[in-house]
């Protein structure tokens, strides 16, 4: 049964009738058709399946970051299709932390400043430093205090992946959307991620794509990719 739009506040995501083409060339590549997806208040949910599929696609539309062709996208009790590009950048910065496989830090900033730069650009005030402190924390955390100092071409990928994480908590977000977190990194970093999912679980509502096993039992749901739409994933 799908919720209705108007009364359904205790979804966190609901996403109704979603098309989404691209574009390669002459030829349109119908990505979602017509696909609905419902996420409640601090559930864990995983999206899994092969490459292409359009898991990817489903958490970018959700974080604001692709439009959709047709259809209602409402996150966090925001209608994201009825905002403007200046609303979704405030909307991502407070309330959305991302966890991308590539995860963008700046090449001239320091871990320290990199995890730092979303209160910045969320123009909090840091006047008392709580939000140092906040960064101090989760670098310790994250087994990467003694690189607070260090550029990002100095980190290996597992720490690289590790500043993007703590990056993505500095603010301490409602939604948070993870894309293949333990994909391809070393088993500390694995570890570690797991652990702060874990802890994580039932605080946030949390979105995960992955292939990794491991984490399954994390997940309150799990779904795949079918034929546009999103079916659910037997274990």
């Amino acid at each position: 049964m799908i919720p209705d739009l108007e009364t359904s506040q205790k979804l966190d995501i609901n996403l109704r009738n979603i098309t989404k083409e691209y574009r390669l060339g002459d030829r349109k590549i119908l990505v979602l058709d017509d696909l609905n997806f419902f996420c409640n208040e601090k559930e864990f949910i995983i999206l899994t399946g092969y490459s292409g599929s359009g898991k990817s696609t489903v958490l970018n539309i959700i974080g604001g970051l692709t439009k959709i062709d047709k259809g209602q996208a409402r996150v966090l009790n925001h209608d994201l299709e009825k905002m403007t590009e200046e609303d979704l950048a405030i909307f991502r910065a407070l309330y959305v932390g991302f966890v991308f496989q590539t995860g963008h830090l700046l090449d001239s900033l320091t871990v320290l400043e990199n995890v730092l730069l979303p209160v910045e650009l969320a123009q909090r005030n840091n006047n008392d430093y709580s939000h140092e402190k906040i960064a101090w924390k989760l670098l310790e955390e994250f087994k990467l205090d003694n690189r607070a100092d260090s550029l990002p071409i100095m980190l290996s990928g597992g720490e690289y992946q590790r500043t993007v994480f703590v990056r993505a908590l500095i603010l301490d977000p409602d939604l948070l959307l993870i894309d293949e977190p333990t994909s391809n990194q070393d088993s500390i970093t694995t570890e570690i991620i797991i652990q702060k999912l874990s802890e994580l679980k039932g605080n946030k509502t949390i979105l995960v794509v992955t292939h990794d096993k491991h984490i399954f039992p994390l997940a309150d749901q799990i779904y795949i990719p079918t034929e546009g739409k999103l079916a659910p994933y037997k274990v």
